[in-house]
């Protein structure tokens, strides 16, 4: 298939997506039918990564997509560095539903791949970046700073504020996630926890860190951490766009 054809192609999911991006991520799907791999790689590489997050975030999480297997590891980090900007405001400000969120945004992007290599290749590219690490954190805060206890029909969750507490805490979820990592299902964050500790202990160890550095509950992290993300996300596209003007000022020496 010659450049040109891939161009048309690349082009033609741009102008959906500014559109529908769940169409463009639709018709992807279909034109996947009609190209190889790497004629699919082309095409994603010549789609930006406001596009490609906006397809990517539009998608059904519950289903594979073939973009999201192509994608090369600095792609997923990028869309996921870009991803809190398309946060809706019920996901923004509910703690619950933001550790939901990254939850299955970060299962959909990395299950999704077909080999460990790669996956592993994804958690190291996405934690390399503060915001990464950030994003990467979320779903596992509550499992970091509290624990489930259960008093008849009562539940409380406990809080671990001071050192010694956060010990014991990680004791526990470090032994329930080595008695449950084969009996729990893909929609419990204990599976992708312990999918980063088996792929990527010093990931999980960075995921540790950040989580311990803060004081409040994990509801008030959650919140901080998605602020932080936004910032971020703005900061690096203001950059980007810098960077455009001044490809544009000698764009005539093309």
């Amino acid at each position: 298939m010659s450049t040109e054809l891939i161009k048309i192609a690349a082009d033609e999911i741009k102008q959906l997506a500014l559109v529908e991006p769940k169409q463009a991520s639709e018709r992807f799907e279909i034109i996947a039918n009609t190209m190889s791999d790497e004629q699919l790689s082309e095409v994603i590489e010549q789609i930006d990564i406001v596009t490609l997050t906006q397809i990517n975030s539009q998608h059904d999480l519950s289903f594979p997509s073939i973009i999201s297997e192509l994608m090369t590891p600095e792609k997923i980090r990028d869309i996921v560095c870009q991803q809190p900007l398309y946060w809706e405001e019920k996901i923004k400000n509910n703690a619950e539903e933001l550790k939901q969120h990254t939850f299955d945004f970060l299962t959909y992007l990395i299950r999704t791949q077909d080999n460990e290599e790669k996956q592993a290749e994804i958690l190291e590219c996405i934690a390399e970046d503060p915001a990464g690490l950030f994003y990467l954190s979320i779903p596992f805060i509550e499992i970091y700073r509290g624990e489930i206890l259960e008093y008849e029909n009562y539940w409380e969750d406990k809080l671990y504020e001071d050192e010694e507490h956060l010990e014991e805490a990680e004791s526990y979820t470090e032994r329930q996630l080595a008695e449950d990592a084969h009996n729990i299902g893909y929609d419990d964050p204990k599976s992708l926890l312990a999918l980063i500790r088996q792929l990527t202990p010093k990931v999980e160890t960075s995921i540790k860190a950040l989580i311990r550095d803060e004081k409040s509950g994990w509801e008030a992290i959650i919140s901080k951490f998605a602020t932080e993300l936004v910032m971020q996300a703005k900061e690096k596209n203001k950059v980007e766009d810098e960077f455009a003007e001044v490809d544009d000022m000698f764009s005539f020496l093309d």
